[in-house]
């Protein structure tokens, strides 16, 4: 599938905003609760979305195809690479954009001198953790038994 990775502009922190919320409802119920995904708060995510784009150790992409806002990807960097979000409507899921994402990422970790990037998913998100190990993610560490099923998280690595 063809898509454009498009570095996000001030502007994009509202579609990025709209996309998490549709996109958490699809991909979160039964982990995070009803009351979380249904009182998602729009603008205190733009607003973080806003401080990401405008951080020089952020940067933040927006996935389109056909013109379409489709999904987000932004990742850290600093001493390390670290991957924050990846995210795309369900129905663009499994068409090879998470690939993309990556390669984009490997590109940028190489130019830049980084031989390994992490990224945390979600411990009852099977479908991420799927894609994560075919990418050749390395399960590093875990922080589970959480009393809500949002806190537990498995750190993977990727080498470049």
């Amino acid at each position: 599938m063809s898509v454009e990775f498009i570095l996000a502009d001030e502007d994009a922190a509202k579609i990025i905003s709209e996309l998490r919320r549709e996109i958490w409802s699809t991909t979160y119920r039964g982990i995070y609760s009803d009351e979380r995904i249904d009182n998602y708060d729009f603008e205190e995510h733009r607003q973080r979305d806003l401080r990401r784009i405008r951080d020089n150790s952020c940067r933040v992409y927006l996935i389109v195809s056909g013109g379409e806002p489709i999904g987000y990807f932004y990742f850290l960097t600093g001493a390390t690479v670290y991957i924050q979000s990846l995210y795309v409507r369900r129905e663009y899921q499994r068409h090879g954009i998470g690939k993309q994402a990556f390669a984009l990422l490997k590109e940028y970790c190489g130019t830049h001198g980084f031989d390994k990037f992490t990224c945390n998913c979600n411990s009852h998100n099977y479908p991420a953790q799927e894609f994560y190990r075919s990418m050749g993610g390395t399960v590093i560490s875990r922080d589970e038994g959480h009393d809500e099923k949002y806190d537990d998280q498995i750190t993977f690595e990727f080498c470049v």
